[in-house]
């Protein structure tokens, strides 16, 4: 499921929260720092005890103009 934010709603950590499995996060650069979002993501990853190989979170720039796109895998 897709879902995309319009302004600084959530905190980093709650963006991870709110995904299920398969959910795609769309979070504006505007509002949210890419390099705060990617080190909220290797922390949260950290969290759930992932290796580098198997991550629960990923994060993308290239996949909607604007936004940095959050991933869960699992």
């Amino acid at each position: 499921m897709d879902k995309t934010l319009t302004k600084h709603t959530l905190s980093y950590a709650q963006l991870f929260e709110s995904l299920s499995v398969g959910d795609y996060l769309h979070v504006p650069i505007e509002y949210y720092s890419k390099s705060a979002v990617q080190t909220e993501c290797s922390r949260q990853n950290k969290y759930a005890g992932c290796t580098n190989l198997n991550n629960m979170y990923t994060t993308s720039s290239k996949q909607k103009d604007g936004y940095i796109t959050i991933y869960r895998r699992r």
